[in-house]
């Protein structure tokens, strides 16, 4: 019996995962990065010509545009119930202050970061129960949803670990709070960015009956906190949706001898994949695993993995 389905979409060079629960509830993690075209999906265009007019649970597991901003748009449209974010609300100076720098990079950051803002507060405002995900810190208290024995668990970052993008962020936002000086702020922000990625949550989807059906959802997080997370928890999963759309960083050997999959989703897109083929021929000759690109999915066909009472879709 079907528990619980997933479906990776292909977003292009973004995430975006589906999760319809026993209970006819759905949770989505990340939403890409908000492109409507014919060669990649939307979330959104997923629960329009799939009739649903809400999310049970939204999930975003950093700031980076290819994971935030499709969330903004099903905010802006749709009902969404519980959301867990990867942050509490901070201050920025006025996009004014931002434009008088004219770097383009800053400019980028800064938007992003006001997108992040923004969806805290379209939700806020139609009432959605926001949750931190610091409120998932430990092994106590690490379950974000469990629907008829099918549970979601938060497994990265919990307390202690290093969020070296949020220190980043706190630095630049306190200097310019301090002084009202943006020039410091500009400098710092960029730094923000590049971080992000190691700020990223990792999350597990299993079936308490079929231990060996789990799904591990690794974000963008890069090998150092793949290494602290295995120190500390058995992360092998049969499927793992790839952290970091297949970079080396977030996709690598020493990564899979802890994960040991059986599969791996890569969210990329086929021309962006090209610069990483030669890297990824070099694992599969080191390994079983079978690897799945969501991108080579034409629009309109999908693919699925055969996996037990938590069967796979990917692709549109």
């Amino acid at each position: 019996m079907i528990k619980a389905t997933v479906q990776c979409l292909n977003v292009g060079w973004g995430d975006a995962h589906l999760i319809q629960l026993p209970s006819g509830s759905v949770c989505l993690i990340d939403g890409g990065d908000g492109t409507f075209s014919e060669d990649q999906d939307h979330p959104l265009s997923w629960m329009n010509r799939n009739g649903r007019d809400r999310l049970e649970w939204m999930i975003l597991t950093h700031i980076h545009e290819d994971h935030i901003n499709g969330l903004l748009d099903i905010a802006r449209e749709k009902r969404v119930i519980k959301a867990v974010l990867p942050y509490e609300p901070f201050e920025l100076p006025s996009e004014q202050l931002v434009l008088e720098c004219e770097d383009s990079y800053v400019m980028r950051v800064f938007h992003m970061l006001n997108s992040y803002l923004e969806l805290i507060h379209v939700l806020s405002d139609q009432g959605t129960e926001i949750k931190w995900r610091s409120m998932y810190g430990s092994n106590d208290n690490s379950v974000v949803w469990s629907d008829k024995e099918v549970t979601l668990t938060h497994l990265y970052p919990w307390d202690g670990d290093p969020l070296p993008a949020y220190e980043v962020l706190m630095k630049a936002v306190s200097t310019y709070v301090a002084n009202g000086n943006s020039d410091e702020f500009t400098e710092i922000l960029p730094s923000f960015f590049e971080l992000s990625n190691d700020d990223s949550s990792v999350y597990r989807l299993s079936y308490v009956n079929e231990p060996s059906s789990s799904i591990l959802f690794g974000g963008d997080q890069l090998e150092p906190g793949w290494e602290r997370l295995a120190q500390r928890t058995d992360i092998r999963s049969r499927i793992w949706k790839v952290s970091h759309h297949g970079v080396q960083d977030g996709f690598n050997s020493r990564i899979l001898s802890w994960i040991q999959p059986e599969h791996c989703i890569i969210c990329c897109s086929v021309e962006r994949s090209t610069d990483f083929q030669e890297e990824w021929d070099i694992l599969r000759s080191r390994t079983d695993t079978v690897f799945h690109l969501t991108g080579d999915r034409a629009a309109g066909t999908m693919s699925s993995i055969d996996n037990g009472s938590i069967p796979v879709k990917i692709g549109m």
